[in-house]
C-alpha cells in the first residue's frame, strides 16, 4: 500500500501560518527567537515555547480571525480526491500548532483528515490570556523537533508500504530519510541535494498529483534503498 505524509505550513497551507502568527503578535522578539532556531542555538521546543511566551496579548477568538484569513493551496482539494478515490491513506505532519492546523483543515472541508502537531492551550491569567504549548509527540532521542515526523511516518506504515512524504522546510529534513518518495520545494530541496536523497521538485499539489498519477500506472513501484535500510535500523534498534 502506498501512505502519503504532509507537511502544513507552507506546504498544504500557502503560506507558513505559525511563523506570520507570532511576527504579527510577538512582533520583532519572534524574529529574534527564530534566529536563535535557525543558528542551531535552540531546538524546535524552546523556540515554539519561548514565542508562545513572547504573546503578551491576544484572545483565543483574536487568534482565530487572524488564522481565518489563511488560504490552503487550491490544489490540494485535488490531490485529497486522488488520494481518496485510490484508498491512498493521507496524514498530514506538522511541528505548528493545533489550533491553527484544526482550524483551517475543518474551514476547508478536511476536518475529517488526521493530523498530528503541537498542543496549544489557552491560559486565563487575570486580565490576559497566556498561550501555553505542549509536546504530546515528542521523541527524547529527537533534539529537533517538537513533534516526532519521522516516528508518525514508521509507526503508521508497514514493512510492505510504499512512503510518500511532501514538504518544504527544516522540520521535514528528518523524515525524508525514511521516505521512498519525496515531494520537496522550499529549503527542503538543497537539503536533499546536500544530503543525496532523491526527491521530485513540487511547487503546488497539482504537480504532487500529476507526477503520482504516473507512479501508481506503474505494475511495481520500487522503494527507495536507502530509505527501506533506514526504516529497518530503526526498528532493529528498538
Amino acid at each position: 500500500m502506498m501512505r502519503v505524509f504532509s507537511d502544513f505550513d507552507g506546504t498544504i497551507a500557502a503560506e507558513d501560518v505559525g511563523s506570520r502568527l507570532f511576527r504579527t503578535f510577538a512582533g520583532a522578539q519572534a524574529s529574534e527567537i527564530v534566529r536563535y532556531y535557525l543558528d542551531g542555538t535552540i531546538n524546535a521546543r524552546a523556540c515554539l515555547t519561548r514565542e508562545c511566551e513572547a504573546v503578551e496579548s491576544a484572545t483565543r477568538g483574536e487568534l482565530g480571525e487572524f488564522v481565518d484569513q489563511f488560504s490552503l493551496d487550491p490544489t490540494f482539494k485535488e490531490f485529497a480526491a486522488f488520494c481518496r478515490g485510490r484508498d491512498i491513506p493521507l496524514v498530514v505532519l506538522s511541528d505548528g500548532l493545533d489550533f491553527y492546523v484544526e482550524r483551517l483543515l475543518k474551514k476547508n472541508g478536511f476536518g475529517n483528515l488526521p493530523f498530528f502537531s503541537n498542543h496549544l492551550e489557552f491560559v486565563d491569567s487575570g486580565a490576559t490570556t497566556k498561550l501555553v504549548p505542549s509536546f504530546p509527540h515528542t521523541d527524547a532521542e529527537c533534539l529537533l523537533c517538537g513533534n516526532c515526523k519521522r516516528n508518525h511516518v514508521l509507526t503508521l506504515s508497514a514493512d510492505d508500504d510504499i512512503i510518500v512524504y511532501i514538504g518544504d522546510g527544516i522540520s521535514d529534513r528528518c523524515p525524508v530519510r525514511y521516505a521512498d518518495i519525496v515531494f520537496a520545494k522550499g529549503s527542503l530541496i538543497r537539503y536533499c541535494q546536500a544530503q543525496n536523497v532523491t526527491y521530485h521538485e513540487f511547487k503546488t499539489f497539482s504537480d504532487v498529483t500529476r507526477r503520482l498519477e504516473l507512479i501508481v500506472q506503474r505494475k511495481r513501484i520500487k522503494k527507495r534503498r536507502e530509505a527501506e535500510m533506514a526504516r529497518r535500523e530503526v526498528f532493529a534498534q528498538g
